[in-house]
């Protein structure tokens, strides 16, 4: 029996967190490649989380558990008839906020199912640790139990990214994902069938409930230990989806970390006392590396990677430890996914719309340090911190609403937290390093803000700084540039950054003007940035920009030039939303020249490099249309993946890396680039080499993408 309840309980666990990642794979095509997807979705999966394990404490208390495990089976097994998973039956309505919107996606699509796996683990645990002969067998304490249930979360947040997602197409792993559901269904039918059988009553009695009453400020502490590695994970993802790519591999990473910690935690391993001030000095290195934008190196997302595991293995532990009797598990369970999901939700929905740059990192990461308590842990975490936060220290901005955010939750985490005849000290430090914190203008010194916002799409900045060449004014997305004009009004229409005339779009838009057969040529250009590319515009032309975040379209036109200026040449209109989606309505054989161009900071949104896409793209252009990528990206080689699609399409493609860039150029306000020209005669481009596919290379397709084979790994020097 006990391996039977053992399986289902990793079955169960290793459903639910593939299907978490094979959800969020499926919602790329339809709601675009931006953080604000996973972000939400993760989101979700903590608010079902809370709601299965809401319904499992009340299964618990109207039935006998071995009986509630019965009836989950039965569930389980209606739930089929809702699978395969089914979505854009709830597409985001004109003006509608995207999360909400995304989410209705979400619980219509996936939501049951889901739900009813969340409330599996629990009600397993709790009907084991009732049934007959328990308490001899040392399962009275079925929390043990948990190490399996997160073995399973872990086993299918690792095997979908590196085993399942390489091999298998979208259509095959939703299949088979409905088959391994329908065997879990089985193997909990038949644990409540085995339980029922295996006693006739239970050891359990009717406990005293005063004997089992636990406080509420217990219960909160239990919520808010909870809380803190939920909103990190989040917080946590947000920095490796912006900068490398909304993929599963990357979405896996952290949720294996959390899931971890966990598993140490439960099973009985818990950090020492030494830890904490290496956690302390950890989350102060990492927050200085978000302060001073550090962030491009490996080994500094590592530093983050490891920060975020230490927190979350102390605050887990003291989980462990606090954990109550077996009669009060499911309340437990419920309280854990309570926190877990009220710190999903700050990081993935509130922050975004409170905080004008991402603060809830080093929010949660000082809050965490305050809550695990030490002396140690906490002096050198506000001695390292604020010296760091003091580069750009500004009193007015003390007044800013961040701070009062920072101050409430700053006190509400602490209130409960604190302990000893010093706790009021340890209170005030922390909160007053929290207020500093928050009210800072986060950003490397020597770059002056002219705006920020932050939105469901990301953190944009709008920066101006002064080199040796002139001053100039850039766009900032996450930690990537994204477009940099020059605020001489004699070279303010020269086009910068990736663009320059000098370098492979000059090259680009010199030949297609010489071929070009259409009086008036149009031009689609998908991702607007600050609109650079219309400095290519000439009277006659038709430019079409396609934008997904609406702030960036208003800063293009509010504080760069470039799109009055065309404006004043040829007719230019911007499309707001997802570029693949908004091209579907655009008719076919419309344009002469298409540029893609649509970061997502520092990535490419996956589904616009798929076969599909492609081919949406070439039914747009017409018969001797050009197709130009801008693949400039610090974390991926996507030349293979661009050979490979040419090649399955049987199109001539070309290659230019500009990367040789000399001192003046960069003070200029030029940057490296990486650009692919499909086109079936583009004539004699000077520096372009044939793209030629290879063997191996690999065609995306929107039902299958394999990242691990063109991650940039590091390189490891040679010994010779």
């Amino acid at each position: 029996m006990i391996w039977l309840v053992g399986l289902g309980l990793f079955g169960s666990a290793f459903c639910l967190f593939w299907g978490q990642l094979l959800v969020g794979k499926l919602l790329l095509p339809l709601w675009g490649g931006s953080p604000l997807v996973w972000n939400t979705c993760l989101a979700f999966f903590q608010v079902t989380l809370l709601l299965g394990y809401l319904w499992a404490d009340r299964l618990g208390r109207g039935f006998h558990p071995r009986m509630g495990v019965l009836i989950q089976g039965i569930l389980l097994l209606m739930g089929l008839r809702l699978l395969p998973f089914q979505f854009g039956l709830c597409l985001q309505p004109e003006g509608a906020w995207p999360p909400l919107a995304l989410l209705a996606d979400l619980a219509l699509g996936a939501g049951v199912p889901l739900f009813l796996l969340s409330a599996t683990a629990p009600l397993l645990q709790r009907g084991l640790a009732a049934r007959k002969g328990a308490e001899q067998q040392g399962l009275r304490d079925p929390y043990f139990l948990y190490v399996a249930s997160n073995a399973g979360s872990l086993a299918g947040l690792l095997g979908y990214p590196l085993l399942l997602e390489p091999r298998l197409s979208l259509a095959g792993q939703t299949h088979l994902w409905t088959g391994s559901y329908a065997l879990v269904a089985t193997l909990v039918l038949l644990s409540g069938v085995g339980l029922l059988a295996s006693a006739a009553q239970s050891t359990v009695g009717d406990p005293d409930p005063g004997s089992l009453a636990v406080s509420w400020g217990e219960r909160w502490r239990w919520a808010g230990l909870a809380f803190l590695p939920a909103g990190l994970l989040v917080a946590v993802t947000t920095l490796l989806t912006t900068d490398v790519a909304a993929v599963p591999l990357l979405w896996a990473i952290p949720l294996g970390i959390y899931l971890l910690t966990f598993m140490l935690a439960f099973g009985g391993i818990h950090p020492r006392k030494w830890m904490l001030g290496t956690t302390a000095l950890l989350a102060c290195g990492a927050v200085g590396a978000q302060v001073l934008g550090w962030v491009r190196p490996g080994f500094l997302l590592l530093l983050h990677l490891v920060t975020f595991g230490l927190v979350s293995w102390g605050c887990h532990s003291q989980l462990a430890c606090r954990r109550p009797p077996v009669e009060q598990l499911t309340q437990f369970y419920l309280w854990l996914a309570l926190g877990g999901s009220l710190g999903g939700m700050f990081s993935a929905l509130l922050a975004p719309q409170v905080f004008e740059t991402v603060l809830e990192y080093p929010l949660l990461l000082g809050v965490s340090l305050a809550v695990l308590g030490g002396r140690v842990g906490l002096w050198l975490g506000l001695g390292l911190l604020l010296p760091l936060l003091l580069l750009r220290f500004r009193l007015p901005a003390l007044l800013h609403r961040g701070s009062a955010v920072g101050l409430a939750l700053g006190w509400a985490a602490l209130v409960f937290t604190g302990e000893g005849k010093r706790g009021w000290l340890r209170r005030l430090g922390t909160m007053a390093g929290l207020v500093v914190l928050l009210g800072q203008p986060w950003l490397m010194p020597g770059l002056q803000v002219v705006a920020s916002q932050r939105s469901a799409f990301g953190l944009n900045r709008i920066v101006e700084y002064q080199t040796e060449q002139g001053s100039f004014r850039s766009l900032l997305h996450g930690t990537t540039l994204h477009g940099s004009q020059n605020l001489d009004p004699q070279k303010a229409l020269q086009p910068l950054t990736y663009f320059a005339r000098s370098g492979p779009v000059g090259q680009v838009f010199a030949a297609f003007r010489a071929q070009a057969a259409a009086l008036r040529p149009a031009i689609a250009v998908l991702g607007l940035g600050i609109g650079t590319l219309a400095a290519y515009a000439q009277p006659g032309d038709e430019w079409t920009f396609f934008e997904l975040d609406p702030t960036v379209a208003d800063w293009a036109g509010r504080y760069f030039s470039y799109l009055d200026w065309a404006s004043q040449q040829a007719q230019v209109q911007v499309i707001l939303g997802d570029a693949r989606l908004s091209l579907q309505r655009i008719p076919a054989g419309s344009y002469d020249l298409m540029v893609m161009d649509a970061f997502s900071s520092d990535a490419v949104p996956v589904h616009l490099l798929t076969l599909e896409a492609l081919t949406l793209y070439l039914s747009k252009l017409k018969p001797q249309g050009w197709l130009l990528f801008n693949i400039t990206n610090r974390h991926l080689n996507l030349a293979p993946v661009l050979a490979g699609l040419a090649g399955s399409l049987q199109l001539q493609a070309w290659q230019q890396a500009h990367r040789d860039l000399s001192s003046d150029q960069q003070q200029a306000g030029l940057a490296p680039s990486h650009w692919v020209l499909m086109a079936n005669n583009p004539g004699a481009l000077q520096g372009w080499q044939p793209l030629l596919p290879q063997a191996g290379d690999p065609v995306w397709r929107d039902d299958f993408s394999n990242l691990l084979q063109v991650i940039r790994w590091p390189q490891i020097p040679s010994s010779e």
